[in-house]
């Protein structure tokens, strides 16, 4: 059911029991009055035939009285007069009076006492007949009968219909009006604003940020306009950032995939160099030899001049290679570590949430500052976090923290350094895997598209910064990797590690 409907029943159901109640109370309050009224006029026309029939029962003139009835009975044939005598016996009625004659009669008896008025409503709700019936007495105050009064009501009722028929027909249109213009003012001011609201809302549902709802009212539902739009905008600059954010892990993980790559010709150009590199050397000597030779033949000589520039062509590749693949030189500093681990950990939240793997993170604070290289820190970082999201499985969680720390190298005293810690809840490696985890082109995944690079350039990495990397991963119970970066020393200066 429509709102605009649900306020329009309530409205009119609330106008009909508001107005139905006034209106009731109107009607009986009309119906008093015209009471009132009614016996009021019946009340003092009672008390004038009161005192005349009083003055002539004094003097003995009954005729006097008869006459009088008879008058009044011309005059207004609807009212019925009876006089009773001090025995309570009926003396004088009206021609008609006979039929009414039971409505009074109870009132007439006893006469003795002291003198009152009887006054009654007869009929359904007291609308049929109005009697009155006055005591009559002597100067001596001794009774001298009854005087009774029977006065229809018709003219009442008629009154008293028409008065309920206007009554109704006010409520009805009073509720009908007011209905219409509540549920017109719902219309304009609820359903219309609220059904602009929700085309917007479906627009933002659909992808459509830029929707917006032009806020035409001044109450409460233009504030709720206004908090929607301010909720739109935010939504709008979440998703520009996460976009931006995705923008920027792929291009992360392209830097990643180029030096893996870099990686990978460096090693090959680091083989090719010293697998190559002796026998180019004793081939170019030999084919320099043979050119110099002057009494060999011409032919020999041309031949041996080609070998010379083939040798030296091959030795420049392999120098290409080479210079092409060397690492850039590490710039280490003085750094807070927090800043560019958290950074990566910002940047694969929204890819760990797309593999319904829960991301935590955790940091003491403060940590110890270390001496290390910025772009160093993230390739680490990225690379562990990377390898330990693809090993968790869906609904598995990876936790990074890091904690202040001590390792201590082969041949080398312990130094306090900070630990970036890695863990997953993934499959966990064999032993004859954990010992070649760290080895160029050794991968689990390389079904799935591992290079085996990764870790080998986490290991190279850590080696140039001076630090430690080791791995704990039981089969079957996920992976945990450490990372030492050495604290900086007090006097510590950029230094720069070839």
């Amino acid at each position: 059911m429509r709102i605009s409907t649900k306020l329009g029943l309530v409205l009119t159901l609330t106008s009909a029991s508001i107005l139905g109640s006034y209106g009731y109370g109107q009607f009986r309050r009309e119906e008093a009055d015209l009471k009132s009224s009614a016996e009021h006029e019946a009340r003092l026309l009672g008390v004038a035939l009161q005192v005349a029939v009083e003055n002539a029962l004094r003097d003995g003139q009954a005729a006097d009285v008869r006459e009088m009835l008879e008058s009044l009975e011309v005059k207004d044939p609807g009212v019925d007069l009876f006089v009773f005598n001090a025995q309570g016996k009926l003396v004088v009625h009206s021609w008609g009076g006979i039929k009414t004659l039971p409505l009074i009669e109870s009132d007439v008896h006893p006469l003795t006492g002291a003198p009152r008025s009887v006054t009654r409503f007869h009929g359904p709700e007291g609308l049929s007949h109005l009697s009155f019936v006055f005591h009559l007495r002597d100067d001596d105050g001794s009774p001298l009968g009854a005087l009774a009064l029977v006065k229809p009501l018709d003219a009442l009722r008629e009154d008293l219909k028409t008065t309920r028929r206007d009554v109704l027909l006010s409520v009805l249109t009073l509720i009908v009006g007011s209905s219409l213009v509540g549920w017109m003012l719902v219309v304009l001011y609820i359903q219309r604003p609220l059904g602009r609201l929700v085309g917007a809302m479906r627009s933002v549902v659909a992808g459509d940020f830029t929707a917006n709802v032009v806020p035409h009212q001044r109450d409460e539902v233009g504030e709720v306009v206004l908090a929607f739009n301010a909720m739109v905008k935010e939504l709008g600059a979440a998703r520009n950032q996460l976009t931006a954010e995705v923008e920027a892990r792929i291009a992360l993980e392209a830097g990643l995939r180029r030096v893996d790559k870099l990686a990978t010709i460096g090693q090959l150009s680091a083989g090719l160099a010293h697998e190559i590199g002796s026998p180019l050397l004793i081939l170019g000597g030999r084919a320099q030899a043979l050119a110099a030779r002057t009494e060999l033949p011409e032919d020999v000589r041309r031949n041996a001049n080609i070998l010379v520039e083939q040798v030296e062509r091959i030795s420049r590749i392999v120098q290409q290679l080479l210079d092409f693949s060397r690492r850039k030189p590490l710039r280490l500093e003085e750094m807070d570590i927090l800043v560019s681990v958290r950074a990566v950990v910002d940047l694969l939240e929204l890819e760990a949430r797309k593999r319904n793997v829960r991301l935590e993170f955790s940091c003491p604070r403060p940590l110890p500052r270390v001496l290390a290289d910025g772009d160093g820190v993230q390739q680490v970082a990225l690379n562990l976090l990377t390898n330990a999201l693809r090993a968790t499985p869906q609904g598995g969680e990876v936790r990074v923290s890091l904690t202040p720390s001590a390792f201590q190298r082969a041949g080398t005293s312990e130094r306090q350094a900070v630990c970036l810690s890695v863990e997953d809840t993934g499959p966990g490696m064999s032993e004859d895997s954990m010992k070649h985890v760290f080895e160029p082109f050794f991968s689990t995944w390389s079904s799935s598209g591992g290079t085996g690079l990764g870790l080998a350039v986490v290991k190279a990495i850590m080696t140039e910064h001076g630090g430690a990397v080791s791995v704990v991963s039981p089969e079957g119970k996920g992976g945990q990797f450490f990372v030492h970066f050495p604290v900086a020393p007090v006097d510590a200066v950029v230094e720069v590690v070839a």
